[in-house]
């Protein structure tokens, strides 16, 4: 009985240390949101895999619409560093950017973001010119 409790013991730390080592090689993705504007939502997502910080954005409607276009914005240290894409889906509820990427530099912090619209055929809901609350962004600092 002992035995089994000390192997059981020793598989659980072999397991965690197999997840803490796994930890280290990625950082958990963050998403943000902005606010729902003609029935649409912006998202954008970041992550670090390695010594690279990826973003993509997305655009999320409740009704189909005729053309969604999400835009990502990746920047890393104000600016010094700048990667952009953007998408555009006909007839969609869903579009998602191409993923985007730059190098991660220790101390740096780096901002996603989205700024899609949309046409939608809705009266009062301006194609081209959205809220800036509906802009999704969100952020990450480079520990290592």
């Amino acid at each position: 009985m002992k035995k089994r409790i000390v192997q059981g013991m020793a598989i659980g730390t072999a397991a965690l240390g197999i997840i803490v080592a796994s930890g280290t090689a990625a950082q958990a993705a963050q998403t943000g949101k902005g606010k729902a504007y003609g029935g649409c939502t912006n998202s954008v997502t970041l992550w670090r895999k390695g010594s690279t910080v990826y973003a993509n954005a997305k655009m999320t409607c409740k009704k189909t619409g005729l053309i969604l276009r999400p835009t990502v914005a990746l920047s890393g240290n104000n600016g010094k560093t700048f990667k952009s894409n953007g998408k555009a889906c006909r007839k969609a509820k869903t579009c998602t950017t191409p993923t985007v990427s730059v190098k991660a530099t220790k101390g740096w912090t780096y901002r996603a973001s989205n700024s899609g619209n949309a046409t939608l055929a809705i009266a009062g809901v301006d194609d081209y010119f959205w809220p800036t609350s509906s802009v999704a962004h969100t952020t990450y600092k480079a520990k290592s």
